[in-house]
C-alpha cells in the first residue's frame, strides 16, 4: 500500500515537474522574445529623445527658447526607463536561467512604459516655448515734433525714473499721438535703465481678461497658467510669477477701467510699474493713476513742421503752393494722425491746380462734422476718396481684419486677388506684383502702418473710418456672443455684402438656423475653433463668390456647399480635421480651391475636370495629385501638390510645356511626409520641386531642374557619388539657381573629373547638409582634369554657399578663384574639416573675394586653415568664429598703413570661451591684430544656425 502511494505520488510529481519544465521553457522563449522586443522599441526611443534632445539643445542656444516641463519630463523618463532596461539585461545575464524566468512580467511592464513614451511624444506639438525675454522689444518710432512733446516726453520719463511714481496715465484724443508717445519712452526705458523689463500689450476696444493674462504670462514664460480657467487663480499665479521681476507693464489704448488685480496686481509688488494709453481722462482716474499726463494736438507751426517732413519732396515748394499746404494743413487742427495721413497723400505733388483743387475738396461744407474726433475722420476720407478704384476696395479690405490685427502682406495679397480686388492682368504673377504695389502704396500713404517687412497694420482710426465707408455692407464679428446676437438680428443684416467670422469661442451653429444675407458674396470664418457647421447655416447665400473656413476647426462641410454655383473661391487651407468634402461638381465657376495642410487623402475621381476656369489649385500633401486631372486644366496658373516619383513629375511638365503654369511648388516623396508641416503657404510663388525619401535610380533627373530654380533633394537614394552622374543626361545649361542637398548618403562631391558643368553655371545658392559620405566640392579621381575645369564659369553665379554636417569632409576643395560673386559662406558642425581654401603653386599669393559680405563657421574643432594664403574681401561685413579654436591664423588681407580695419567690417562675432583663443591668433601684420579688436564682440550662443540645425 505504501508502495502504491509512493509510485502515484512520484508519478504525479514527474508529471508536474514535466509540465513545469515545459512552461519555463516556453516561457523562456516568450521572454526571449519579449525582451528583444524590449530593446527594438527601446532603441526607437533612444533615437527620438536623442534628437527631441538635439533640436532642444540647439534652439536653446539662441538663449529665446527653453524645453517645455513635459519635454524635460519626458526625456527624465526616458533615462530611467533606460537605466531599468540596462539593470533588467544585467540581472537576466548574472541569474542565467532563472533571471529569464523571474523577470518575465518586469520586461512586460517595461514594455509597456515604452510604448507609453512613444505614445506621449507624438503629441508635444512645439517642443519649446519663449523664455523670458530679458528687456523687452524696441519699437519702430517716428520722430517727435513739437514742444508739447518733447516736454510730455522729458516729463514721463523723468517719472519712470522716480521711485515715488508707481503709475502713468497718458491721455487724449485718437490720433493725437499717445502711442508714438509711449514708443519713445519704451526704447528709452530699454537702452537706459537695462534693469527694467517692459511687458508692452494693446488692449484695444475689443478685449478678454484671460487674453490678457495670457500676454502677461507668455512674457514672463509663465508655462502653466493655460491649464487653469478660473480668473482669480489665474491671477495669484500672475503675481506669483511677477514678484521680484522689475517689471514695467505698458497698456496701450485702455477703454475702460481694467481689474488691475486680475492682471497679477502690478501695482501691490515692489518696483513693478503701470503705464497705460487712453482716450479718456476718466480710464486714468478709475483705474488709480498717480501721474495723469495729457497729450494735446499740434501748434500751428507745429503742424506745419509735420507736415512738411511727411511730405518728403526734396526741394522747396513753390511760394504759391506752399501757401494752400499750409491751409491744407491747418485743416488737420494740430491732429498728427490726420497731418501724417493728409501729407502722405499730397507726397510728390508739386501742380498748384491740383494743390488747389484737393484745399477746395477739404473745404467742401458737406464734410463738416460734428465733433473733435470726426476732423480726423474727414481727413481719412479725403485720403481714402484720392485713391484709385483698386487702391480703395484693397484698403477696405483690410477694415475686415479684427482691430489691432497684424495682416501679413503675403496673405493680404492673397486675399485681394481671391476676391477680385486688383485688375486681372496676364498671369497671377502679375496680379501679385500688383497687390503688392498696392499695399507699399496705402504704407506709403499712412493708411496702413508698417510692423515690419512682411507685416501690417491698421490704426484704429483709419480702421474705424473704413468701417463708417463701408457701414451695412462690412462686418468683423469676434466674439461668440455678438455672433448670436447677429444671426436673430433680422432685416438690416440683408444689406451685407462681406463678413468676417474670427471667434475663438466654440460656436456650434444649431440645425435650422440659417444667414439670410442675399448679397453677401465674401463670407470668411477662418481661424474659429466651431468644428460643425450646419446644413442650413449657407443654404440661403446664393450670391456668395468666395468662401474662406482656413484654418478652422471644422470636421465636416454641409452639404449645402454643393449648391453655391456662384462660388468662385473656396479656401480650406489648414483645416486639419477636415477629411472628406462632399460633392461639389456643380462649382463650375471656381477659380480658387485650396486644401492644403487639411487631413483629406483622396478626392472623388474626376473631380477636378468640373473645374474648367480653375487657375490656382493647392492640395494637401497628404494626397497624391491626379496628375491626368490637373494637367487638363487650360487656365491652371499655380498648382501645389505631391506625386508620388520622377515619371508623374515628368508626365506634369511635358503637359506643362504648352499650358505653362507660372507657379508651382510640387513634393516628390515616397516615405513620411511629418516633414511637410513646416512648409508654409508663403513659400508657394516659389517655382520649386522638393523630392523626399526616393529612389531615383534610373531616373532621368534632368526634369528635375530643366526650368525649374529650386530644387531640394532630402533623404533620396540611388544617386551617384558625384552629383553630375547624376544629371548624365542634362545636355545645356539649366536654369537651376537653388540647390538643397540633405541627408542622401550616395553623394560624395559635387564634381569630379568631369569637365561639362551644366548643372551649375546659373546656380546662386547650394545648401548641403547632412551628408555622411560627402568629401569635398570636388574631388580628382586618377589623373588629373584634363583639361582644366572651368571653375569660374562653373561658379560665376553663387552668392550662397552653406554646408553642415558633412562629417568626412577634410578638405572643403574651394578653389581659389572659382567664385567671383559669393557673398557668403557658412560652414556649420563639420567634424573632421581641416581646410577650405587651397592655393595651389603659381596660383598666387592673395585670393579675392570681392562681394563676400559674411563668413559664418561654427564648430569647426578641426580646422586649421581658412586659407593657405591671404584672402582680400573689401565687402566683408561679418565674421563668425564659433568654437573653431585649432585655427591658428586670420587670413584677412588689408592694409595696415591706412590704419583701421576693412571699412565694410562691422563685426566679429565669438563665444564668451574664445577669448583666449582669439588672443592667440598669428596675423600677417602685427598691428592687426590691435585694429580689429574694437570689432570683436563675445556671445554666448550662436548667432546664425544652419537649416539642417531647425526642427523638421
Amino acid at each position: 500500500m505504501l508502495n502504491q502511494i509512493t509510485d502515484s505520488f512520484f508519478s504525479k510529481l514527474m508529471k508536474k515537474l514535466v509540465d513545469y519544465a515545459f512552461d519555463t521553457f516556453a516561457a523562456k522563449k516568450n521572454f526571449e522574445s519579449t525582451l528583444q522586443t524590449l530593446k527594438n522599441n527601446l532603441n526607437s526611443l533612444s533615437q527620438k529623445a536623442f534628437d527631441i534632445q538635439d533640436k532642444i539643445n540647439n534652439a536653446e542656444l539662441s538663449g529665446k527658447k527653453k524645453r517645455k516641463r513635459e519635454v524635460e519630463e519626458w526625456l527624465k523618463q526616458v533615462k530611467i526607463i533606460e537605466n531599468e532596461v540596462c539593470r533588467l539585461e544585467s540581472e537576466v545575464q548574472t541569474q542565467g536561467f532563472f533571471g529569464k524566468f523571474f523577470n518575465e512580467d518586469q520586461g512586460t511592464e517595461l514594455n509597456v512604459k515604452v510604448h507609453q513614451l512613444v505614445e506621449q511624444c507624438q503629441h508635444f506639438g512645439e517642443l519649446l516655448v519663449n523664455v523670458y525675454e530679458t528687456m523687452g522689444e524696441k519699437l519702430l518710432t517716428t520722430n517727435l515734433c513739437g514742444e508739447r512733446f518733447k516736454a510730455n516726453s522729458k516729463r514721463i520719463w523723468n517719472l519712470c525714473k522716480s521711485d515715488e511714481v508707481s503709475s502713468i496715465g497718458i491721455y487724449g484724443m485718437g490720433g493725437v499721438g499717445k502711442t508714438a508717445l509711449v514708443k519713445h519712452i519704451n526704447n528709452k526705458i530699454l537702452e537706459k535703465r537695462k534693469e527694467k523689463r517692459i511687458c508692452w500689450i494693446t488692449v484695444s476696444q475689443v478685449f478678454s481678461i484671460k487674453k490678457l493674462q495670457d500676454e502677461i504670462a507668455h512674457f514672463i514664460g509663465l508655462r502653466d497658467l493655460s491649464n487653469e480657467e478660473n480668473e482669480e487663480k489665474r491671477a495669484a499665479r500672475l503675481k506669483q510669477a511677477i514678484s521680484g521681476k522689475n517689471i514695467i507693464l505698458i497698456l496701450d489704448d485702455v477703454w475702460e477701467n481694467l481689474c488691475l488685480e486680475k492682471l497679477g496686481d502690478p501695482l501691490r509688488i515692489k518696483d513693478c510699474r503701470l503705464i497705460l494709453t487712453t482716450r479718456s481722462f476718466e480710464v486714468c482716474c478709475r483705474m488709480g493713476c498717480q501721474e495723469k499726463v495729457e497729450v494735446q494736438k499740434l501748434h500751428t507751426n507745429e503742424a506745419w513742421d509735420l507736415f512738411k517732413q511727411k511730405l518728403g519732396l526734396d526741394m522747396a515748394l513753390a511760394p504759391e503752393v506752399e501757401k494752400i499746404a499750409k491751409s491744407m494743413a491747418k485743416v488737420c487742427d494740430g491732429l498728427p494722425l490726420g497731418i501724417i495721413v493728409l501729407a502722405g497723400s499730397m507726397r510728390d505733388e508739386t501742380s498748384i491746380h491740383v494743390w488747389r483743387n484737393e484745399l477746395d475738396k477739404l473745404r467742401d461744407p458737406s464734410m463738416v462734422q460734428d465733433d473733435e474726433e470726426d476732423e480726423v475722420f474727414k481727413v481719412l476720407k479725403y485720403s481714402f476718396d484720392r485713391l484709385d478704384l483698386n487702391h480703395k476696395l484693397c484698403f477696405l479690405r483690410c477694415s475686415l481684419y479684427p482691430e489691432d490685427f497684424i495682416i501679413n502682406k503675403e496673405e493680404l495679397v492673397d486675399r485681394c486677388i481671391s476676391e477680385e480686388l486688383v485688375n486681372k492682368r496676364k498671369s497671377r504673377r502679375s496680379q501679385l506684383d500688383q497687390g503688392h504695389l498696392i499695399l507699399n502704396k496705402l504704407v506709403k500713404i499712412c493708411l496702413l502702418e508698417s510692423v515690419d517687412q512682411s507685416r501690417v497694420k491698421m490704426h484704429d482710426l483709419v480702421r474705424a473710418m473704413a468701417l463708417k465707408i463701408t457701414k451695412r455692407k462690412y462686418m468683423v464679428i469676434s466674439d461668440s456672443w455678438s455672433l448670436k446676437e447677429i444671426l436673430s438680428e433680422g432685416d438690416w443684416i440683408k444689406d451685407l455684402e462681406k463678413v468676417c467670422l474670427m471667434c475663438k469661442d466654440v460656436i456650434e451653429i444649431p440645425e435650422g438656423m440659417s444667414i439670410d444675407c442675399p448679397n453677401l458674396t465674401t463670407l470668411i470664418c477662418g481661424r474659429h475653433n466651431s468644428k460643425f457647421i450646419s446644413d442650413s447655416f449657407m443654404s440661403r447665400l446664393d450670391n456668395l463668390c468666395f468662401l474662406n473656413l482656413s484654418g478652422s476647426e471644422i470636421e465636416k462641410l454641409p452639404n449645402s456647399f454643393s449648391n453655391l454655383e456662384k462660388l468662385k473661391s473656396l479656401d480650406l487651407s489648414y483645416c486639419q480635421n477636415l477629411v472628406d468634402i462632399p460633392d461639389l461638381g456643380k462649382l463650375k465657376k471656381l477659380r480658387e480651391f485650396d486644401l492644403f495642410a487639411t487631413a483629406i487623402t483622396k478626392l472623388p475621381q474626376g473631380l477636378f475636370l468640373h473645374f474648367p476656369l480653375l487657375e490656382v489649385l493647392r492640395l494637401p500633401y497628404r494626397m497624391k495629385a491626379p496628375v491626368e486631372e490637373i494637367v487638363s486644366l487650360k487656365c491652371l496658373e499655380l498648382f501645389n501638390g505631391r506625386v508620388e516619383n520622377v515619371s508623374d513629375l515628368n508626365k506634369y511638365f511635358t503637359y506643362r510645356k504648352s499650358q505653362f503654369v507660372d507657379m508651382f511648388h510640387i513634393l516628390v516623396f515616397e516615405l513620411d511626409y511629418e516633414w511637410v508641416s513646416c512648409l508654409q503657404r508663403s513659400s508657394f510663388c516659389k517655382n520649386q520641386v522638393k523630392a523626399h525619401g526616393c529612389d531615383l535610380k534610373n531616373e532621368d533627373l534632368s526634369v528635375l531642374v530643366q526650368d525649374i530654380p529650386s530644387l531640394t533633394l532630402k533623404k533620396c537614394r540611388g544617386l551617384s557619388n558625384s552629383l553630375l552622374h547624376a544629371f548624365a543626361r542634362l545636355s545645356k545649361p539649366s536654369s537651376l539657381k537653388a540647390l538643397t542637398i540633405w541627408d542622401c548618403r550616395e553623394i560624395e562631391c559635387l564634381l569630379d573629373n568631369e569637365s561639362r558643368f551644366p548643372l551649375l553655371r546659373n546656380l546662386e545658392q547650394i545648401s548641403l547638409m547632412m551628408l555622411p559620405n560627402f568629401i569635398a566640392l570636388f574631388r580628382k579621381i586618377g589623373a588629373a582634369i584634363q583639361p582644366p575645369p572651368p571653375q569660374a564659369i562653373v561658379f560665376s553665379s553663387l552668392r550662397f554657399l552653406e554646408i553642415s554636417k558633412c562629417n568626412r569632409m577634410r578638405k572643403l576643395g574651394l578653389p581659389s578663384s572659382a567664385f567671383p560673386n559669393l557673398e557668403k559662406i557658412q560652414i556649420v558642425k563639420c567634424d573632421e574639416l581641416e581646410e577650405i581654401i587651397e592655393v595651389q603653386e603659381g596660383e598666387g599669393q592673395v585670393v579675392s573675394l570681392p562681394k563676400l559680405k559674411e563668413m559664418s563657421l561654427c564648430n569647426l574643432p578641426r580646422l586649421k586653415s581658412i586659407c593657405n594664403t591671404t584672402m582680400s574681401c573689401d565687402s566683408i561685413e561679418i565674421i563668425e568664429l564659433i568654437e573653431c579654436r585649432e585655427l591658428k591664423k586670420l587670413p584677412l588681407h588689408f592694409d595696415p598703413t591706412s590704419g583701421c580695419p576693412p571699412h565694410t567690417l562691422k563685426a566679429i562675432w565669438l563665444t564668451g570661451g574664445d577669448k583666449e583663443w582669439w588672443e592667440s591668433l598669428e596675423w600677417e601684420h602685427p598691428t592687426h591684430s590691435h585694429l580689429l579688436q574694437p570689432l570683436v564682440k563675445f556671445v554666448y550662443w550662436q548667432r546664425s544656425i544652419a537649416r539642417s540645425e531647425l526642427p523638421l
